[in-house]
């Protein structure tokens, strides 16, 4: 068994303290939210655009790798445009090409200062002449 008990409804008319009516809104204006592409056309276009991105990142990476492996590379032996190798590491022998000169030689061995590697390489040498063929060891 329930007991209820009724309370008189107080109205507060004074300004100071204003108070809240709920309304109910009217059945014609009430908005509908089932519009736009259903759930099955939302999950294929957002499939599809993820194989897109996967395929773009692959394609970058791809040309990236590839970029990467045709530049001049020191540790794959890479050679420039020219032929020549890229740099020239201390203990390496070099193989004088038809064309080169010490100064050519100094200059890959080090791009900043070559008259140094310059200095080393004809004490090394023991001549300032290079023939084509003739293997030199980068000091």
């Amino acid at each position: 068994m329930a007991v209820t008990e009724l309370h008189p409804l107080y109205e507060f008319d004074s300004p100071s303290r204003p108070h809240l009516h709920l309304v109910p809104e009217p059945r014609e204006s009430r908005q509908v939210f089932r519009t736009g592409p259903l759930v099955e056309q939302r999950r294929a276009a957002r499939a599809q655009m993820l194989r897109r991105r996967r395929r773009t990142v692959f394609a970058v990476a791809l040309i990236a790798t590839v970029i990467a492996l045709c530049g001049p590379g020191h540790a794959f032996g890479g050679t420039t445009l020219t032929g020549l190798p890229s740099q020239l590491a201390p203990g390496e022998v070099y193989v004088v090409q038809q064309g080169d000169t010490l100064m050519n030689i100094a200059r890959l061995v080090n791009p900043i200062n070559p008259h140094e590697a310059f200095v080393a390489l004809r004490s090394e040498i023991k001549s300032s002449v290079i023939l084509p063929g003739e293997h030199v060891v980068i000091p």
